[in-house]
């Protein structure tokens, strides 16, 4: 009997923590304003403020919903067309300033409340790039180290500086791409956009590292991450992470 006893006990109390699991309230924003950005600017900018907070200014819808499952590198499909014709101001911040919150998942929280955003993950093959050690003997190259940034976020944990000089009908011709404290993915990433694909890091490295890496019209930019990162990138097809966007509806501007 008394075994039965603890059965019954040890159900009730597991469907009470899934219940309670279940109405836990997602992580959100205190206040949040969203408008519409009528200016036909062609500038947008993301900027993560210190203590959680954010302000998205001129942005498509398609790459808010981006930034909140991962950033750049993350394929965001389906949705009607407004989602890339509108632009949006966002400003958002916690109730108070606090240096980890979680601002991607306040943000989808955000698109759910205020954008009826339905979404899902699945993944999808792709063309994609990996970023592998160029060298045999695994050597780096001159222009990356092991960092000595202290890390105390693990996700958001040090910066990235792109800055690019324009070629022929506005290509970039030559750029710098600076990172303290990144991860090989996060090195992946920031040439993706270069790449025009997914880089995934196939390293193997572990750690975190600072970096510069410098092209112009005589070098290309995966010419110099080979010389100067000792990293190369190599074409392949991988199954990745796809956002797709299940329904969506304009926000109420306040």
């Amino acid at each position: 009997m008394s075994a039965r006893i603890f059965l019954s006990s040890a159900i009730v109390f597991a469907l009470a923590l899934r219940a309670a699991v279940a109405q836990a309230p997602r992580p959100a924003f205190d206040v949040a304003t969203i408008k519409r950005n009528v200016s036909l600017s062609q500038s947008s900018s993301q900027r993560n403020l210190p203590g959680g907070r954010i302000n998205f200014t001129n942005q498509q819808l398609r790459n808010v919903v981006r930034a909140a499952y991962g950033g750049i590198d993350i394929e965001v499909v389906g949705g009607p067309g407004w989602i890339d014709d509108d632009r949006w101001d966002i400003v958002a911040a916690p109730a108070t300033a606090d240096p980890d919150a979680p601002w991607r998942e306040m943000l989808k929280t955000l698109l759910m409340d205020r954008f009826k955003l339905v979404a899902h993950v699945e993944q999808r093959e792709r063309p994609v790039f990996l970023l592998t050690v160029a060298r045999p003997d695994r050597r780096l190259g001159s222009s990356i180290q092991p960092t000595k940034t202290p890390c105390k976020i693990e996700g958001d944990c040090g910066s990235t500086d792109i800055n690019t000089s324009g070629g022929p009908a506005g290509a970039p011709a030559g750029g710098t791409i600076r990172g303290t404290a990144r991860t090989m993915a996060q090195i992946g990433r920031s040439l993706t956009g270069f790449a025009d694909r997914r880089v995934l890091d196939r390293t193997g490295l572990e750690g975190r590292y600072d970096f510069e890496l410098k092209w112009g019209d005589d070098v290309s930019i995966f010419t110099a991450l080979q010389e100067e990162l000792g990293l190369r990138i190599d074409a392949a097809r991988a199954p990745v992470d796809v956002v797709v966007i299940d329904s969506v509806e304009k926000a109420k501007e306040d």
